[in-house]
């Protein structure tokens, strides 16, 4: 799949096959647009990078989705970014609220710079569901 837009059609394939409930679906395309749109609008290939690309894992466990984002891109860690706080609104400053909610609808956030590429990795609760064992992985060009 290539670009920001094959994104949407494949978790909305991913959520068929892990059969989400709504609310952990409606999370983790919440999630994964924020990071992958992140890395597509933002980032900077670091010089020497491989590749021009961000990778998606999706591992559906009993009780949660765990979520994987790699880029090649200079290093940043959405986890020292800090929260808009008080001084603004959604409806004042809709931009730059994406870290945010991720932090809202993720159970944890970790990262990781591991040999020049950047790792983003979500835990995203999920009530029952039978997709233990069941992964989906996804490639998507920053083109």
């Amino acid at each position: 799949m290539q670009g920001l837009g094959g994104l949407g059609s494949w978790v909305d394939q991913l959520a068929s096959a892990l059969r989400l409930p709504q609310a952990q679906e409606y999370a983790l395309r919440l999630c994964l647009e924020e990071a992958v749109a992140n890395v597509v609008m933002h980032g900077e290939p670091d010089p020497g990078a491989a590749q021009d690309a961000v990778a998606v894992q999706v591992c559906g466990a009993p009780d949660a989705l765990h979520v994987t984002i790699e880029d090649g891109c200079a290093a940043f860690d959405p986890l020292r970014q800090p929260a808009p706080g008080g001084r603004r609104s959604l409806e004042e400053e809709p931009g730059g609220w994406g870290i945010q909610l991720m932090r809202q609808f993720a159970a944890s956030m970790a990262y990781q710079r591991v040999n020049g590429t950047n790792r983003l990795t979500l835990t995203i609760g999920r009530e029952g569901g039978d997709g233990e064992g069941t992964r989906g992985e996804g490639g998507h060009g920053k083109s």
